[in-house]
């Protein structure tokens, strides 16, 4: 646990005195897959950092329809918004997708810590920012873009920085999960991906296993 926790951006500017202090109040907890980790609407009193397995975040319509608002995987932290809320009550639903790890972040406890550092405050303030603007992305992407255009993103987003060599890909979630995420059925996302194949873009591998044999086709592909 207090290696991920060191990695994390929200301790840039903390004293070493306030890392211990959080190291201290931090609560590792394991969930079950499909455990519910907490529901959309309730007091938020805590934010989250995986250590280990996969978490869906979702909203679900009056209607019983869930739409998928994001996967956070082993490093990923969220619900860090709750923060800066009047009246901090989760936006989302948070449920294991795997058998997981997660690290309780208390807020009082570290909104305490923001006061006491500008830093660690304006770090805070950026992720969130880059976030809010991935959001707009993905609002873009799922109005005006086809379900080519949103598989082929959604892979580029799965390969490392700047990377041009071939590489193997293992997609993170079941299929099914990953078609809900970008708002298509789960067949229009085989579909796709037999047809990305088929333009030699991607080999399938069985499984989640996806090879890409050339990065920057498929980056090109995105726009063609």
């Amino acid at each position: 646990m207090h290696d991920v926790l060191e990695r994390q951006y929200f301790l840039a500017g903390l004293s070493e005195a306030q890392r211990e202090r959080l190291f201290a109040a931090a609560v590792e907890l394991s969930l079950a897959p499909g455990q519910t980790l907490f529901h959309q609407g309730e007091p938020a009193g805590a934010f989250f950092v995986v250590t280990a397995g996969r978490v869906k975040l979702y909203r679900l319509s009056l209607q019983g329809d869930e739409k998928i608002m994001g996967l956070a995987g082993a490093h990923d932290s969220f619900a860090e918004g709750v923060l800066f809320m009047p009246e901090p009550r989760y936006p989302v639903n948070a449920q294991a997708l795997e058998a997981s790890r997660v690290v309780a972040i208390a807020c009082a406890d570290y909104r305490q810590m923001l006061q006491e550092s500008f830093d660690t405050c304006v770090s805070v303030m950026g992720k969130l920012t880059a976030r809010i603007q991935g959001l707009l992305d993905e609002v873009e992407s799922l109005t005006l873009r086809d379900s080519r255009y949103r598989v082929i993103n959604y892979l580029i987003e799965l390969l490392p920085s700047q990377n041009t060599a071939a590489l193997r890909l293992r997609l993170p979630a079941p299929k099914s999960v990953i078609a809900a995420r970008l708002s298509i059925r789960a067949e229009t996302f085989s579909r796709t991906l037999r047809l990305l194949a088929e333009e030699e873009l991607i080999v399938l591998r069985g499984g989640r296993a996806i090879e890409v044999p050339d990065p920057r086709r498929l980056r090109r592909a995105l726009y063609a």
